[in-house]
């Protein structure tokens, strides 16, 4: 149920992911318009329905919280339901501490645990390493220009979108390894979600020569947050994501 690899951008450790100030908009209710294009993201709280096959799985809450002028922590959790908790009995958590350089996204430590390949990495950007354990040993590899972690990925897309620059290709760290990313964009659709209407952008991402592919409904409206996600396996849906409340900090 969890293993998105990267190709989830993040989503279902990042996205299996908090009451906001704000309240989420009920179902039916418009949403507020994006909010203006600036260099830092905005916290907000994002919760999701999962589903394995087509059979309702867990649920995902995702939180991005402001810890100081240009440094973040974004925070994803994921509880299974009925059958699946007896695979997945903990809560999958992941955190990435991040900082915002130049209107970049700057991933500065990334912790994954409760779903048997935890990580702890620290990424030191001065001396071109990130280093800390994967799968019970040592992890030390060579930073790529603008490299990613699972969740950092996600809010260096939303910038992007944002800032009205497509994203095509990131370099991100998947476990024990820093593997590229590609991203193509495809036509876009308007959903139907518990939140109303959602017009949104489709985005596909792969690794070159995996099977796998992750389908991303982004929304205008979420801040360019998934709407929907999907990873299919030659085709075929394995893992789906459904929007299910948002609000904004």
């Amino acid at each position: 149920m969890r293993q998105w690899s990267a190709e989830r951008v993040g989503l279902a450790a990042a996205v299996l992911l908090a009451a906001a100030t704000v309240q989420a908009a009920p179902a039916g209710q418009a949403l507020s318009q994006p909010t203006a294009p600036t260099s830092n993201p905005v916290p907000f709280v994002a919760t999701y329905t999962i589903a394995w096959h087509g059979l309702t799985a867990g649920a995902s809450t995702l939180e991005l919280r402001q810890t100081a002028a240009d440094s973040y922590l974004y925070t994803s959790t994921d509880i299974a339901y009925g059958v699946f908790r007896l695979v997945f009995p903990q809560p999958l958590r992941q955190s990435s501490r991040f900082r915002i350089t130049a209107g970049e996204v700057e991933p500065l430590a990334f912790e994954a645990g409760g779903g048997g390949n935890d990580v702890m990495a620290q990424f030191d950007w001065k001396d071109g390493h990130v280093t800390g354990m994967a799968k019970g040993k040592p992890l030390d590899l060579r930073l790529q220009p603008g490299t990613q972690d699972p969740l950092s990925v996600q809010i260096a897309i939303m910038l992007k979108l944002r800032a009205r620059s497509a994203p095509d290709s990131f370099w991100m760290l998947n476990t024990d390894e820093i593997d590229r990313f590609l991203y193509v964009r495809h036509e876009a659709t308007t959903l139907d979600t518990p939140l109303g209407k959602l017009r949104t952008i489709l985005y596909t991402s792969h690794e070159p020569g995996s099977q796998k592919t992750t389908y991303l409904w982004l929304a205008p409206a979420l801040d360019y947050m998934p709407a929907r996600a999907e990873q299919r396996v030659k085709g075929n849906i394995q893992l789906s994501l459904q929007i299910r409340a948002f609000t904004r900090k």
